[in-house]
Parts: C-alpha cells; sequence; structure tokens
C-alpha cells in the first residue's frame, strides 16, 4: 500500500515541477501576497484632508485650526467660504472631514455663558477613516479646552482616575491582527487550490482512466493525491509565518510547535474539500471556479473580515463547521496572547473532527464518482 501510493505521490511531484505557472503560484503570489497586506496594513492611518469654514474669524478659531493640524492624523488642507462649498469637497472626496468654527466663537468661550458649539462633518463613506478623523478632532478640541481651563484658572479634575491597560498590542497597530489571519488564509487557498486540481487534470488530460484500473484502492487514490497538497500547504504555512515573525517582527508569544500541530488538522480538512471539489469537476478550469466560490463562503464565515459574533444567530451556528473560523482563532490566539491547548482545546478538537468528516466524506463521494 505504502509503495503505491509513494509512486502515485512522486507522480504529481513530476507533474507539479513540469507545470511552471502552477509552481510560480504556489512559491511566488503568496509571498506577493504578504508583501502587499503588510505594505497595505503597516502603516497608521494619516494626513486626512480636513477643510476648515472659519465664520468667526478670530485668534481662538486660529488657535483650534493649529490644534487641528497639528494631530497626526489630520491636515487642515482648505478654507471654504460656506457650507455648500465645504459639502462639495466631501462629495468628490477631496476632504475627509470639515470643522465648522461658527459666529461668536471666541465671545462664547470668554464669557462662558453658553457653551461654544464646533461642528465636525465627515465623511463616513469609509468607516475607518472616518471613525480615525472624528476620533482625531475631538482629541484635538478636547486637548484645547482642558488647556483653556488650566489657562483660566479653572482646571477640571475628573472624580474617576481612569487607568488603562492593554494587552497584546498596546500600539493598536492593525498589522498584528491581519497578518496572522493572512497566513492562515494563504495556507487554505493553497491547499485548497493543489488538492482540487489533482483529480481534475487527470481528467482534463484523459489520464484519469489508467488510474481507475490500476490496482488503487479509492482510499490509496484520495491518499496519492492528498499528500502533495498536505506537503505544499505546510511548507507555505512554515515559509509565510517565518516571513511574518521575521520580516514583519509579528510577535510569536506562543509555541510555534502547538501551533504547527494544530495545523495539520487544518490543512487536512481543506484538503478533504479540495479532493472532493477535484472529483466533481470536468476541468481545472471549473475546479478553480469551485474554490473561488467557497473562498468567499469560508471568508465571510470566519471572521476574516467580519466578527462572526456580528452574524445572525442561524450563522454564527453554520460558522462553527468552518475549519478558517477556528483556525484563525488559534493562530492569532497564539501567536499575539500566547494561548496554550488548555484554552484552545475547544478548536483544535473541532478541526480534528472536521478534518476526519470532510476527509471521509471526500473518500465516499471520489469512491461514488469513479466506480
Amino acid at each position: 500500500m505504502i509503495y503505491r501510493i509513494g509512486n502515485l505521490f512522486w507522480k504529481e511531484v513530476v507533474q507539479f515541477v513540469r507545470d511552471r505557472l502552477m509552481t510560480a503560484f504556489i512559491f511566488s503570489l503568496p509571498l506577493l501576497q504578504m508583501v502587499l497586506m503588510a505594505q497595505a496594513t503597516g502603516h497608521r492611518i494619516g494626513g486626512l484632508r480636513v477643510a476648515v469654514l472659519d465664520l468667526d474669524h478670530s485668534a481662538i478659531s486660529r488657535q483650534l485650526t493649529t490644534a487641528l493640524d497639528n494631530r497626526e492624523e489630520l491636515t487642515v488642507h482648505t478654507f471654504v467660504q460656506d457650507e455648500a462649498q465645504l459639502r462639495d469637497l466631501l462629495d468628490r472626496g477631496q476632504a475627509e472631514a470639515g470643522v465648522i468654527f461658527p459666529r461668536n466663537l471666541e465671545q462664547d468661550l470668554i464669557s462662558l455663558s453658553r457653551p461654544a458649539r464646533v461642528q465636525v462633518v465627515v465623511n463616513g463613506e469609509n468607516s475607518v477613516v472616518g471613525s480615525v478623523a472624528l476620533s482625531a478632532a475631538n482629541g484635538a478640541l478636547a486637548e484645547f479646552s482642558q488647556e483653556r481651563l488650566e489657562t483660566l484658572g479653572n482646571e477640571f479634575v475628573s472624580p474617576i482616575d481612569l487607568r488603562v491597560v492593554t494587552y497584546y498590542n498596546p500600539a493598536y497597530d492593525t498589522r498584528p491582527f491581519t497578518i496572522p489571519a493572512q497566513v492562515g488564509f494563504i495556507t487554505y487557498q493553497i491547499t485548497l487550490a493543489v488538492a482540487s486540481l489533482g483529480l481534475a487534470r487527470e481528467r482534463e488530460l484523459g489520464t484519469l482512466e489508467q488510474l481507475i484500473v490500476t490496482p488503487l484502492s479509492r482510499l490509496e487514490l484520495v491518499l496519492g493525491k492528498a499528500i502533495p497538497a498536505l506537503l505544499a500547504g505546510m511548507l507555505n504555512f512554515v515559509f509565510m509565518t517565518s516571513v511574518a515573525i521575521h520580516f514583519f517582527h509579528i510577535p510569536m508569544r506562543g509555541s510555534l510547535q502547538l501551533l504547527f500541530a494544530i495545523t495539520i488538522p487544518f490543512v487536512l480538512s481543506e484538503i478533504g474539500w479540495g479532493v472532493l471539489i477535484s472529483g466533481a469537476a470536468r476541468t481545472q478550469q471549473q475546479a478553480i471556479l469551485f474554490v473561488f466560490i467557497l473562498a468567499i463562503v469560508d471568508i465571510t464565515f470566519s471572521g476574516y473580515l467580519v466578527p462572526v459574533k456580528n452574524l445572525p444567530g442561524v450563522l454564527r451556528e453554520i460558522a462553527q463547521v468552518v475549519p478558517m473560523y477556528h483556525y484563525l482563532i488559534v493562530i492569532r490566539g497564539i501567536m499575539l496572547k500566547g494561548s496554550t491547548l488548555r484554552t484552545l482545546w475547544p478548536h483544535a478538537l473541532a478541526l480534528i473532527g472536521l478534518a476526519a468528516t470532510f476527509l471521509g466524506i471526500s473518500v465516499r463521494g471520489v469512491s461514488r464518482r469513479l466506480d
């Protein structure tokens, strides 16, 4: 049995080496994808353009404008004459936020008879950019108000002494959250792509019938096709994890050996899906199309883009049978939090169960289609 599976495995390796396009896809595109994601998430959002409508034309309004411009996230880009011009800049995307200083602003601040009102208008088309702009503007105005009170001798002391301690990502950097997920996604897509092309390639080349008549059981056939996908997936995992740690400085606070061990059932579960797709697809193009559709579904239910807890109740239950959902929790937990098997065992057990289930379904599915 081992000899027959070894021969089939060697045949897959030879075919893989001859397919230069696939070889480039397996080893080059994932690295490019990782670099692009790291560059996109490696910098904090800054330099957001702010349009100022100053109806007061006072020293206070000029000081507030300077306070806004001194924020790293904001840049006072334009001074407008009326609200219509401000709205036009936001509509055309030439400003991310606008600040309106009303008339008599300085008098209101000096007299303290009524609250001085400053209006901040934010373009909420991009929720992330909008929230950063709003937070930065609020921070600048709050700091100015505090300094103003101290100047007048009316220092405000909050009754609550708030001390904030942030674990795992004190700088609130986006990269440590996105890069581990990208490692999982790259491992997922490479494994699924390689596994889904095995039988589809044989059928397209007309060699599947030769495999069927060879003295190979259906289990041996599936294993011979699955082992190259397993090696491709694990090699990509090791390579991408090394790149994430050594080049993009993503912390590895937990056990790398534990992460490697839990990655194996994750890869096996995706191999089960890939072999099932490969048995159903008539051509390699169909197989890749099925992979694309499955990837969209898995991304939706994995928490890669939207937290699973924000999904409706039924969809949250569906997410429990998506391997990538459990794996993203595992890889983020081990790399960022230093989580151990004591806290991750439900997800590790789920991945083992899903791997056994999907591989069993794939063997039965392939047997029915080839018999």
